[in-house]
């Protein structure tokens, strides 16, 4: 049996969701910011035979049970925080009043042994930059060897003492899985947030004397561009924890010097269970590493022929990995190797002291005359100037459609026009003096209101201008003017 919930967070959702699990069905958690259409494509992949749903969300899941017929008929919808159900809709389910009335006698459900490698746990949601959401399938065994990985490797990370500000909502892996599940394990206390607002956080770090913050790019630079941060007490603070996407090294320095804390990195994904790798907190003033592989994965470098190479792309292997995606019988889309390692898509390389060190996204990468650029590389140098607020890279095709090359957008304060473009004059002299001459930005530099974002603080490059096609002011130094036109 599959439970699906569809609530922004709450403190009862970790409760739901191990009683879910105690019971022996399958826990899938789906995105509360879905539209009826993204939510019926998911139901179709998780097939869940009850959903628990915030009140608030009940008009959407019902546009998307009507594009879903054949599984609307089979399913029971339970209403959260309601006394009163909805005749022939939806019942309601009172937490408070089942708890009160629970029974101390309950037996969770026991898994016959040996069958902890195959049976389920989890179906998440990946959330890729591009395409419809994939659902994967996480079992018993992936998720309690990811919690004892994270426990031996990040010694000290995970103890009662700590208090976790969780931010990261629950339906995705990191909450649901990596945080949750963990904390709850270790005994540490969690305080959860319904969704991000600055003051009501710093409230809670004085009230609660929160030690630990997880955060995504977004959310970590308010801490440097609003002004209210200035009036919060870190005094309790010891950590703030990255995920998702990287910051740069000076807004990592920043951020460390302002709250008085170490700023560390994770790095995973849903597939992992989603934890490979991180940085303890002792090992925050090491720049640009994402932290050691945890114990029991197993991980190989390799080029694009899939040979060893220093540089390239991440592969591992461990009882961490996923089972694998939903309803893909005939693996159309396996990312595993012939040796069952995960493909990971991520370009990078691991120092002598096994430190590892993030490059770009594979897909990402931009092939100049049969070179390979990292968007992220330059994007980092960018991030270096003063005036630079934020930066994405992408590659376009030169005016021949032969070969590609980098294009750059940023966002400033400035807002003189002349000023701007001096500033993108300047700024092609300050990434070229540090690059390759096929690194430089050929395709030129523009300044635009914002760089478009996922939630979780990844670069949309599909979004870009010169991915979508769209004219911008007048770029620096490239090619193509007035504007860079897509020919991909």
């Amino acid at each position: 049996m599959v439970v699906g919930i569809l609530s922004n967070n709450r403190n009862y959702y970790p409760v739901c969701v191990h009683g879910i699990l105690a019971t022996g069905a399958v826990v899938s958690a789906l995105n509360p910011a879905y539209e009826p259409n993204e939510i019926a494509h998911a139901l179709k992949l998780s097939k869940p035979s009850h959903i628990l749903v915030e009140a608030e969300l009940i008009p959407r899941l019902v546009i998307a049970l009507q594009l879903t017929p054949e599984l609307a008929e089979k399913l029971t919808l339970h209403v959260w925080d309601s006394d009163k159900p909805e005749p022939g809709v939806h019942e309601a389910l009172n937490i408070e009043s089942i708890i009160q009335h629970g029974s101390a006698d309950f037996e969770p459900a026991s898994l016959p042994r040996g069958t902890t490698g195959t049976r389920l746990a989890f179906i998440c949601f990946r959330s890729g930059t591009s395409g419809l959401v994939k659902g994967v399938r996480l079992s018993h065994r992936n998720v309690v060897a990811n919690i004892f990985q994270q426990s031996q490797g990040l010694r000290g990370m995970f103890t009662p003492e700590i208090v976790l500000a969780l931010i990261v909502p629950f339906f995705h892996v990191l909450g649901l899985v990596g945080f949750s599940c963990q904390y709850v394990c270790q005994g540490a206390p969690i305080v959860a947030f319904r969704r991000f607002q600055l003051r009501p956080l710093l409230e809670a770090v004085k009230k609660h004397r929160i030690t630990h913050i997880n955060v995504v790019p977004p959310i970590a630079l308010e801490f440097l561009r609003n002004p209210i941060a200035s009036e919060g007490d870190y005094s309790s603070l010891q950590c703030l924890i990255n995920a998702a996407a990287p910051l740069s090294q000076r807004q990592a320095d920043e951020l460390s010097g302002r709250l008085g804390c170490a700023v560390v990195s994770w790095y995973g994904m849903t597939e992992a269970s989603p934890s490979i790798a991180s940085q303890r907190e002792d090992e925050a003033r090491i720049p640009g590493t994402i932290g050691r592989l945890l114990p029991g994965i197993e991980m190989r470098v390799l080029d694009e022929y899939g040979a060893d190479a220093q540089v390239g792309e991440f592969v591992i292997r461990g009882p961490n990995v996923m089972q694998g995606y939903v309803h893909d019988v005939e693996k159309l889309d396996d990312p595993m190797t012939q040796d069952d390692f995960l493909r990971t898509g991520d370009i990078g390389y691991v120092d002598e002291k096994g430190y590892l060190f993030l490059v770009d996204r594979a897909k990402e990468m931009i092939k100049v005359k049969g070179q390979q650029v990292a968007p992220a590389e330059l994007e980092s140098i960018l991030m270096t100037h003063p005036l630079v607020n934020d930066a994405a890279v992408c590659g376009t095709y030169d005016e021949h459609g032969t070969s590609e090359m980098p294009v750059a957008y940023v966002t400033t304060d400035v807002q003189d026009l002349r000023d701007q473009q001096r500033l993108k004059s300047d700024l092609l002299m300050h990434v070229h003096a540090q690059v390759a001459r096929y690194k430089q930005l050929k395709g030129g530099v523009h300044i635009i209101p914002q760089i478009p974002r996922n939630p979780s603080g990844k670069i949309l490059r599909r979004l870009l201008p010169a991915k979508l096609g769209q004219g911008v002011s007048q770029p620096a130094g490239g090619i193509n003017s007035p504007s860079v036109p897509a020919k991909l």
